[in-house]
């Protein structure tokens, strides 16, 4: 009964709102209703860049509702706006070293301090020991320690499973993951498995046998390290792979930066663990991160969550040591509110947009993507964004124009679309389109936001 109430409710609002739609704006209404389930909650809406005028809307555009990975389009637009407001955010990897350096000797503990980037790679870890050894340096008396410390990430959402959703961290390689890949070897003897980042607390139990027949492949983490590998691969196929998150992703990182210290020829006496570095450290080594806008493009162009949530935090390290959620966020609705955005057109509580707890409208979507073509930073978040039909998250759309570039968010419940591009007359325009149901959405609905950008190319 309760639930009837609530589809009158939402019917009769969105009769409301689409009153007075164009017969172009029907058409679309007519598009999207066929693809949405009928309890399907939404709103689209146009603005033309030359002046900021709002010309064509569609479903109900001032709704909050839940905007699944849109939220990275704040995120990536306040960092670029720090940068080119003189303050740049900090994300490079430290080495450093406490007590004293003597004949090739660290007397003392290794540091390995991470500001919060996820997209150091193995082989900048790789380099960074080769030119330690380059400086003579070929004894560590202490150990390698772990210092993620300038993130604390409480109250971020990560009650997902899988490599997609890895936990945020201060220190992290490889956007917070291993690979295990295992290849096929001769017919009845095992499978030659490994993983990387490579990592010399690693252990790998392979049962998995190369076969004549079908592939029945089993990979199956036991802990950060360890990985169980069962089942069989035909000797004549390809190398398989599966990506996993870390649990603990700075201990991970600081272990394999040991071994590719022993690597380079350089011991370490008393292992690996987690502390925080001493003042008065002494520098070994900076590993810069990308430049913001390439990190930002990054992350937008594969909607990745790690690099997004990061990104809060390190935001929120702007009047503070710790890099916190909290701060995070409060740095974010400072800077949706320099762009016209209120607590009644945007709720943001992360950076990733994996909360459910967001919720943004139709219409302050497409105003902020609007107002950001006024900035100078506003070409680096218009890179950042994939081509539709061409790359990224949106390669496989069914919808391929060089010149739409979006964003794309999706949860359960939540297919969203929000961007840049040129409709039929010739005209630049930013777009948002948000659905939410709480019903389950079909296949098909996934498509909603292709049909928008058709729309906006063939017939608006």
């Amino acid at each position: 009964m309760v639930r009837a109430i609530f589809t009158t409710i939402a019917l009769i609002v969105l009769s409301v709102s689409t009153v007075a739609a164009s017969p172009q704006e029907e058409a679309l209404n007519q598009r999207l209703a066929g693809l949405l389930p009928r309890s399907a909650r939404w709103g689209v809406t146009v603005v033309e860049l030359e002046g900021g005028r709002e010309i064509a809307r569609a479903g109900n555009v001032a709704e909050l509702l839940i905007p699944a990975s849109l939220v990275k389009l704040f995120v990536g637009g306040a960092a670029l706006e720090r940068v080119h407001a003189g303050q740049p955010l900090s994300l490079d990897t430290e080495i450093l070293h406490d007590g004293s350096l003597e004949d090739g000797t660290i007397n003392g503990n290794v540091y390995l301090r991470g500001n919060g980037n996820c997209l150091l790679s193995e082989a900048d870890l790789q380099k960074a020991a080769e030119r330690l050894r380059q400086k003579g340096i070929a004894r560590v008396s202490g150990g390698v320690v772990a210092d993620d410390i300038w993130f604390d990430r409480k109250g971020l959402e990560r009650s997902r499973k899988g490599a997609g959703y890895a936990p945020v961290s201060a220190l992290g390689m490889e956007l917070h993951t291993v690979r295990v890949v295992v290849t096929p070897s001769m017919a009845g003897k095992p499978l030659r498995a490994y993983a990387t980042p490579s990592n010399p607390y690693g252990r790998l139990a392979v049962t998995a046998l190369a076969s004549g027949g079908k592939s029945k492949l089993e990979m199956v983490r036991i802990d950060d390290t360890s990985y169980r590998i069962s089942g069989n691969l035909p000797a004549d196929s390809d190398s398989r792979s599966r990506r996993f998150e870390l649990h603990d992703p700075a201990l991970y990182t600081a272990q394999s930066f040991a071994g590719m210290l022993s690597d380079a020829g350089i011991k370490v006496e008393k292992g690996v663990f987690r502390g925080r570095t001493p003042t008065g450290a002494t520098p070994l080594e900076n590993i810069p991160a990308p430049e913001m806008d390439r990190f930002v493009r990054e992350m937008n162009l594969n909607s990745l969550n790690v690099a997004a949530d990061n990104l809060l935090l390190a935001l929120g390290r702007e009047d503070a040591e710790i890099g916190t959620a909290e701060k995070g966020v409060a740095a974010l609705r400072g800077h949706l509110a320099r762009h016209g955005l209120s607590g009644q057109t945007a709720i943001v509580v992360d950076g990733s947009g994996l909360n459910p707890a967001n919720r943004i409208t139709a219409r302050g979507m497409a105003h902020y993507l609007a107002s950001a073509v006024k900035q100078p930073w506003f070409l680096q978040l218009l890179n950042s964004l994939p081509r539709a039909g061409m790359e990224g998250t949106l390669r496989n759309s069914g919808f391929k124009n060089e010149r739409f570039r979006a964003k794309s968010g999706n949860l359960e419940g939540v297919t969203a679309l929000a961007g840049y591009g040129v409709d039929n007359s010739g005209r630049k325009v930013a777009f948002a389109f948000i659905a939410n149901s709480p019903d389950p959405l079909p296949p098909n609905a996934r498509l909603a936001g292709d049909e928008v950008m058709r729309w906006l190319a063939e017939q608006r």
